[in-house]
Formats: C-alpha cells, structure tokens, sequence
C-alpha cells in the first residue's frame, strides 16, 4: 500500500478559517473603486496574489487608476487584513485541519505551506501550527503567482521531494489550477464546481485523514512513489 510522504497545503480555507476575512477587505477595496462586491467572486479570487487580487477588482470597475493609487489599494488591503489576522487564536484552524497535521507529524510526513499570502507564517503561528512544518515559501521571491505551478514545485523543492511524490491540498479554483500543471495528487476541499477536476475532492476540511487520502491513492493510476527523496 503507498503510503503519505509529503504534503502541501495552501492556507486560507484550507488551514486556516480566514477566507471571510478576505472578504471583509476585498470589499473594502471594491467600496473604494465603486464596485459591488460579493462572496461568489470572493471565493474566485482566492488564491491571487494581493496585487493581483486588486488588479482583478479595479478591472472589473472599469476605474483607470495610477501605479501609485494601486499600489494603496494594495497597501489598504494588506493593512486592513493584518488587523484582522492579529485577533486570530488556535480557535480560527479550519474545522479537522490540527488532528490531520498532527496526525501527519506523528507519521514524519514532510509539511509546507504554499499560500499567496505574505502574511502565512504570522497567519500560521496566530493559530499554533508553524511548528509543524517543514517550510512555508515566501511568495515575495516567486517570479509568478497562482494559477502558474511555481509555488508548488518550489515546496516540493523546499522540503527535497519530488512533485510526483507530492499530495497538494487547495480550496481555490487558481491553486488546483497550479496543482493540475504538476505531477502531483491533487486534492480540492469545498463545494466548488471547478474542484471537481482534483484527483480527490472532499466537502470539508473535516474528511482530511491519512487513511482518506492513502485510500484515495491507492484507488488511482496517479501514485506516489514509495520512495520520495530526490535522487
């Protein structure tokens, strides 16, 4: 039976309990640029890169603005959410998603996070979980943003494994995009209509387990190796 080497998590809706918390600053931004703003197209943005983001709502306003307006409604977006994030505790996990890392330690299972946000490693110890893994990739150093692959294979990297030998976990509809480019098990976690296309889907965070996903690979052609170090 295959078994789990490694994993890589995208974070908000995924680890963390902060997609609402997007939103409440995605529509500031949308207020801000004159354009109604609502959770369906939240939940598409998730995933882009704050500028990116901005860029997708100052677009669909139809507003031409200056290098230096984007870049403050770059800067509202990362200060409002920062403010929000400072108030998160162990409490905002998403539901399931600590018993799964844990479980996932127990078993030496190599962890990263590939999230979009600048703000995951504060995002992550406001919940208790950094310890826990073996890296988080710093988006700043990235030359391209989801749905391009890079962020997944530079965590596969980070951590020496091949893609192939990786499962990555996505809630949003860029992030699988990117999984689907790799070679790696891809799974999607909500209700979405595009997550259908990852080799597993589950409802909620809450159906995370080993013994799901080795179930899950072991039922496909689309396996990891037994082996996952590099050579």
């Amino acid at each position: 039976m295959k078994q789990i080497k490694a994993v890589i998590f995208d974070m908000d809706g995924v680890i963390s309990n902060t997609v609402h918390l997007h939103y409440i600053v995605n529509e500031k931004v949308a207020n801000h640029v004159g354009v109604s703003f609502n959770e369906e197209w939240n939940q598409k943005l998730q995933g882009l890169s704050r500028r990116a983001t901005v860029e997708a709502i100052v677009e669909k306003s139809g507003e031409s603005v200056t290098e230096d307006e984007l870049e403050q409604l770059c800067e509202l977006k990362k200060d409002q959410y920062i403010e929000l994030i400072n108030e998160l505790t162990s409490e905002d996990a998403q539901p399931g998603i600590r018993s799964f890392i844990e479980e996932l330690k127990k078993r030496s299972v190599k962890m990263v996070v590939a999230s979009a946000s600048q703000n995951a490693v504060r995002v992550l110890a406001r919940l208790n979980l950094l310890d826990y893994f073996d890296g988080v990739v710093d988006v700043t150093k990235l030359r391209r943003g989801k749905p391009d692959p890079e962020i997944f294979l530079k965590a596969a990297e980070m951590i020496n494994v091949l893609p192939s030998q990786c499962v990555a976990i996505e809630d949003g509809e860029a992030g699988l995009t990117g999984i689907l480019q790799t070679e790696m098990f891809s799974v999607g976690v909500g209700s979405e209509t595009s997550l259908r296309r990852a080799d597993l889907t589950l409802s909620t965070t809450k159906e995370l387990t080993v013994f799901t996903l080795e179930e899950a690979l072991n039922e496909r052609d689309k396996t990891i190796s037994s082996d996952c170090e590099r050579r």
